[in-house]
């Protein structure tokens, strides 16, 4: 068997960049803690802790404002999505090579 042949998965691959900024990975983080701080806000506020339900709904609301500002500028400075970005052409002919010749 030659290194070309159809048994390839088992080499190594060198990384590949698909364009991720850091930044994105600090969106997501912050949208997962938009999430539990507006269900914490919910909770507080059907069981009338009015000084918790308002701490919550301030970071819920920090948290969606900020990573909605970090992904708007990702978007606009990377030119596609920061979180599902774009494949490379290096990356769609390794795929091409190892999985469907």
């Amino acid at each position: 068997m030659t290194a070309h042949s159809s048994y390839t998965t088992h080499y190594p691959h060198r990384h590949e960049s698909h364009g991720n900024h850091p930044m994105s990975y600090v969106g997501f983080i912050l949208v997962l803690t938009g999430f539990t701080t507006a269900a914490l806000w919910l909770v507080h506020l059907a069981g009338d802790s009015t000084g918790p339900a308002i701490g919550y709904g301030i970071a819920a609301a920090l948290a969606f404002g900020s990573a909605v500002t970090i992904f708007v500028m990702l978007t606009r400075r990377t030119h596609h999505s920061p979180l599902l970005p774009d494949n490379t052409d290096a990356e769609t002919r390794r795929y091409l090579h190892e999985y469907r010749d």
